[in-house]
């Protein structure tokens, strides 16, 4: 028999054992959900309107905020702060959807700027409203004021006192003996007097009715820069930009995200860069992939770009990592010979690097290709030179 003791200290230890393993099933779904974002985020990085936008956002410092504007005819737009002011720029509008998923990758800051009703059913934002009898709910209603004649104790519509007299006892409205009484609505198909119209809403999308207790409330937001990423989202779009620009002056053309379908598996494989050029009547494919962390830069990502490079063929692998690549993954990178840069290519002496680096692999490959074309063309000599020499001795 155990003793009450006993039992309440396996209890424990049984508690404690569920508890850990429940505390490192929540942290290995911190740590994935983490992982995924990250590789969100560098996806987005890539995305060739994303970084249009960021590199907008960057050159125009740190204030640069994308507001939305309001159009009668397609609602809130947003647009990049210096084409906001262009109206010639509606092709340039950036969707609401879009700029949330930024936010939601931590690229973006987002933030309150205004809440406006809009349609229960559609949602849209273009809507009229309109005043509503009490009486006869309709719309044909008249806003005007009403004037007592204080003599007579007249009271009437302003515009019935034609030629300022009293439609009543004829006197005429001399000051002192009139007084306006505000502003009055009269319903022109019941004849209905009000102070206090009801109100109708129409939306202009789908032509339905409701009130104003029955539109929804949409939070309309503003997104700027998440400056705690601003290092990082400098890094990203500089980079690969100057890269980019460099290899399009090589004669190169490229794509910016790369997607390659695998030869091996048929899966889909991005890259951040693919570039392709015709170099002695053959395609010469480089494929650049870029890491960026806060210290050093760890050899996973280096190895899902050596797995894809397996799948595709590529002439010359590029990877960027900033600031760094660690040692560890620098031995690996050698020994697959992939053209490392490692921190930003915004100085004109990096770029020149890299360059010279591409221009040497060229430089190979082309020698490649001759010493290739000069044994084949041996190759051939021999076998045709071995095909007249049977064909003598016969």
């Amino acid at each position: 028999m155990k003793t009450g003791i006993e039992q309440q200290a396996q209890t424990k230890i049984a508690n404690d054992t569920i508890l850990r393993t429940s505390n490192k099933k929540t942290e290995t779904q911190a740590i994935n959900l983490e992982d995924k974002m990250e590789l969100e985020r560098r996806e987005a990085y890539i995305e060739p309107r994303t970084r249009e936008i960021l590199r907008e956002l960057v050159q125009c410092e740190d204030q640069a905020e994308i507001i939305p504007k309001y159009s009668p005819n397609s609602g809130f737009l947003y647009q990049l702060p210096q084409r906001a002011s262009d109206a010639s720029q509606l092709n340039n509008n950036i969707s609401t959807e879009f700029l949330g998923n930024l936010a939601r990758l931590d690229i973006l800051h987002k933030e309150f700027y205004d809440s406006v009703s809009v349609c229960p059913f559609c949602q849209s934002t273009i809507i009229t409203i309109h005043n509503r009898c009490p009486r006869c709910k309709g719309h044909n209603i008249d806003k005007t004021s009403l004037t007592e004649h204080i003599p007579c104790g007249f009271i009437d519509q302003r515009n019935k006192y034609i030629n300022n007299l009293c439609p009543k006892c004829g006197g005429l409205l001399i000051e002192g003996q009139y007084r306006n009484m505000g502003r009055w609505y009269v319903c022109r198909e019941c004849g209905e007097r009000f102070e206090n119209p009801e109100s109708d809403l129409v939306c202009r999308s789908c032509n339905k009715n409701f009130t104003i207790k029955e539109a929804q409330v949409l939070e309309i937001p503003k997104f700027s820069l998440n400056q705690l990423r601003k290092k990082e989202i400098r890094q990203n779009v500089a980079s690969l930009e100057n890269v980019r620009n460099l290899l399009i002056d090589l004669g190169f053309n490229v794509e910016m995200p790369g997607l390659v379908q695998g030869q091996k598996s048929g899966m889909k494989h991005h890259f951040s860069l693919i570039a392709k050029k015709q170099i002695q009547g053959q395609e010469t494919n480089i494929a650049l992939d870029h890491a960026i962390s806060e210290s050093e830069v760890s050899a996973s990502p280096l190895i899902l770009f050596i797995y894809k490079l397996s799948e595709v063929k590529v002439d010359i692998p590029i990877f960027v990592a900033m600031p760094a690549l660690n040692d560890t993954a620098k031995k690996i990178a050698q020994g697959h010979e992939i053209l490392l840069v490692e921190g930003l290519t915004e100085e004109k002496e990096a770029i020149e690097k890299i360059k010279k680096d591409i221009e040497f692999r060229i430089q190979m490959k082309k020698r490649e290709a001759e010493v290739a074309q000069k044994k084949n063309a041996q190759k051939s000599e021999s076998s045709l030179l071995g095909k007249l020499t049977g064909f003598r001795k016969k």
